[in-house]
């Protein structure tokens, strides 16, 4: 355990090299990456929902899903495991969970017989906003370095980064198709 954590803080101790010591320098062929820079960020982000979550006793998954069904349009399962980018099954443990503490509520879809919809419920709406309003503080600390060009044109354009490779893959159907049989060769047999 490290001294601040020791503490009880969450700042490095006074007098010690742990920013030091937890800083490297990337080479500058890793820096010129987009890659290699958005995946430092966003595992820096991970970590930080990671604590936040936790604080509020739900996981990161648990996190995501709530978000996922904050706009009330009272998505299936399937669309939620789309949206958080896992399983439809990973997406219904985490799902059972949540309605089991009363988060979220599910009731059938009259148009589709095996279809549940997912909604929050208060309890759930409370606790998302408890983990929104902590990790809106450490986004606006993401965001303090730029200029307001830089920050009004970031979001959007990551978003449309995102969009081109189609949420994970490469826009290109045959090379995401080649992906996900990559995946299922990788995979240990359920």
């Amino acid at each position: 355990m490290d001294d601040g954590a020791r503490m009880g803080t969450t700042e490095a101790p006074v007098g010690s090299n742990y920013s030091r010591r937890h800083r490297a320098t990337a080479p500058a062929d890793a820096v010129g990456r987009l890659e290699w820079v958005t995946q430092r960020l966003a595992r820096s982000l991970q970590r930080a929902v990671e604590l936040v979550a936790a604080d509020n006793d739900i996981t990161v998954a648990e996190y995501h899903l709530l978000l996922a069904t904050s706009d009330d349009v009272g998505r299936s399962n399937a669309e939620l495991a789309r949206l958080m980018f896992v399983t439809p099954q990973s997406a219904n443990h985490v799902l059972a969970d949540l309605e089991r503490r009363g988060f979220v509520a599910r009731t059938d879809d009259p148009n589709h017989g095996r279809v549940r919809k997912t909604a929050l419920t208060s309890a759930g709406r409370t606790v998302l906003k408890a983990c929104t309003d902590r990790i809106a503080g450490i986004e606006a600390r993401v965001l303090a370095g730029l200029d307001e060009e830089q920050r009004r044109i970031l979001l959007p354009a990551l978003q449309q980064a995102a969009d081109t490779i189609a949420g994970g893959y490469f826009g290109d159907t045959a090379e995401e198709l080649r992906a996900v049989a990559h995946r299922r060769t990788r995979q240990p047999p359920s």
